[in-house]
């Protein structure tokens, strides 16, 4: 019977044991050291203090992982040494904390919260289309020209014109104009694109740019040498749009957005209300703490 019972008793240390090491292995560690362990958990829960949309690429870069490993491990490290010094126990830095964990928790019951009250699928669906059909004039896309473009800066007024003439010519003559513009370009940030400037919708471009963009009618087509403030341009026409009614599909993530945030915002005032209904304040309180500090004005 002993014999069973240790055997038994084995497995189940064994078996913790086991759940451990997966446990670790899942999280592994990136640095540690004085009684500290930086995880790859810590990494990521500290990551979604950046943009949804930089959260990746920074994630991507080893060495700002890296920075932000270490900068974690030193506070670790210096907040180890302010709970072994019970620092943790000053009234200042002991309210500190708990604002801080209010916040933190706070933060995680909204997530929760916001979850349970957005609009299901077919309410939103249903809430965007009746938006949609009142409000049609409201959703208007102006006039747009998808254009390419070779700008070359004008340091040197006749050279800069010389240079341009000459890229129209070989551009007319059949040459590959998005090879011309990554070769010429002074717009670096479109050249890299073959000088491809996207849509782009009246109002956006200097006057000249414009005009002159707007004037060319057939896919294909270039402008003649134009001048700005920039330097000199050609332009080369890809697609041209007229100004119309968007489709519902275009405005559909806009409105669902707002959708969304209206009904969140109206379920966390009533929550809020709600709290308040049970809420006593000590305006006498409020006032001898504001009195305190209105004689150092």
């Amino acid at each position: 019977m002993r014999s069973w019972l240790t055997s038994l008793g084995l497995v189940a240390v064994l078996g913790a044991s086991s759940a451990a090491v997966m446990a670790q292995t899942a999280d592994p560690v990136l640095i540690e050291g004085h009684g500290v362990a930086v995880r790859e958990s810590d990494i990521l829960s500290d990551a979604k203090r950046l943009p949804p949309e930089m959260r990746a690429s920074f994630l991507a870069r080893k060495d700002s992982v890296a920075q932000m490993a270490d900068a974690i491990y030193i506070r670790r490290v210096l907040a180890l040494r302010a709970t072994e010094a019970q620092m943790g126990k000053q009234s200042e830095t002991a309210a500190a904390l708990k604002i801080a964990n209010d916040k933190i928790l706070s933060d995680a019951y909204l997530v929760t919260f916001d979850k349970a009250h957005t609009p299901d699928q077919k309410l939103l669906d249903a809430q965007v289309r009746a938006a949609y059909q009142a409000n049609k004039d409201k959703y208007q896309a102006p006039e747009q020209a998808h254009v390419a473009h070779i700008l070359i800066a004008n340091q040197d007024d006749a050279k800069a014109k010389a240079q341009i003439e000459k890229l129209r010519q070989e551009a007319a003559s059949g040459a590959d104009f998005a090879k011309l513009a990554k070769e010429n370009s002074s717009d670096t940030s479109s050249a890299l694109k073959g000088g491809d400037l996207g849509l782009v919708p009246r109002g956006q471009t200097a006057p000249e740019f414009e005009a002159a963009a707007f004037a060319l009618s057939k896919p294909g087509d270039l402008s003649p040498v134009i001048k700005t403030q920039f330097g000199y341009h050609i332009i080369k026409l890809i697609e041209k749009k007229p100004a119309r009614t968007m489709a519902l599909e275009e405005v559909k993530p806009q409105l669902e957005k707002q959708f969304i945030q209206q009904a969140i915002q109206q379920a966390r005032t009533a929550e809020v209300e709600k709290i308040n209904e049970q809420t006593k304040t000590d305006s006498a309180n409020l006032e001898a703490l504001s009195a305190k500090f209105a004689v150092q004005k």
